[in-house]
């Protein structure tokens, strides 16, 4: 525990290289702390993180209700991934961006880009903050605009689009009902990542929590024919996650 404060996040052979414990000895403490919500594994990259604070820790841990959001969506995305073989991310609103949580990519057939955990993105270009942005009211995204007002990085000025036509972004978004990534959106990194996502809301009662996302290679379809097709499973998806997280209590 105090090389995963320490680091991060680890993977078995960090862990056993750190320790210098056998790595089937770390499995069984692995699944010990899994088990009592000490310690999770990411489907993404595969590592080790924590989920309390220790002295050490130089990466704060995933809040507890997080990571219950994050145990509740992924077996319902990577039973998605199963059937349709296109990968899903789970992206939570924080403040006015977006981080990525976790991601069925490994599970997925296709070689696409991994991407990167625990990472920020733009709200205002990416699929999953343009499906969230246009669940609020304008009042709401107004918030939220002015509150990135001259951003260079998280603002629309990065992507020279004004709050008013932004706007109708949103009306689009909401009369087809999903987000997409806007055109300038050059993925999570500074370089294009060459994919495509359609989008849509997650919500824990009235309370709107996030966004998941499918995404595939730009070139393979344009996101109006790909919804077409798996729409419906998207759909599908994030009404059964919101509707557990409804059942659910986040512990204190």
């Amino acid at each position: 525990m105090e090389i995963l404060a320490r680091e991060g996040s680890c993977s078995l052979a960090n862990l056993h290289a750190q320790s210098g414990i056998p790595k089937s000895s770390i499995r069984r403490l692995l699944a010990t702390m899994i088990n009592r919500r000490l310690v999770r594994q990411s489907v993404a990259d595969r590592k080790y993180r924590i989920l309390v604070t220790m002295p050490l820790s130089s990466e704060a841990p995933l809040p507890t209700d997080q990571a219950y959001i994050v145990d509740i969506a992924m077996p319902v995305i990577s039973a998605m991934t199963r059937k349709i073989s296109w990968p899903s991310d789970i992206h939570l609103i924080s403040g006015a961006r977006m981080t990525v949580l976790d991601s069925t990519r490994p599970l997925s057939p296709f070689h696409l880009y991994r991407g990167v955990l625990n990472r920020h993105i733009n709200m205002f270009v990416s699929a999953t903050g343009m499906a969230c942005l246009a669940e609020m009211d304008d009042a709401g995204y107004e918030r939220i605009a002015a509150h990135c007002e001259g951003d260079e990085v998280w603002g629309l000025a990065r992507y020279n689009i004004s709050r008013t036509n932004y706007l109708r972004h949103l009306e689009k978004t909401r009369a087809r009902g999903y987000g997409v990534r806007i055109a300038r959106m050059a993925g999570q990194t500074n370089f294009d990542d060459g994919l495509a996502a359609i989008a849509r809301p997650i919500y824990r009662g009235q309370q709107l929590l996030g966004a998941i996302s499918i995404l595939w290679p730009t070139h393979y379809r344009s996101p109006e024919q790909f919804a077409a097709d798996y729409l419906t499973e998207l759909k599908a998806a994030t009404d059964a996650i919101s509707e557990e997280l409804n059942q659910f209590s986040p512990p204190t």
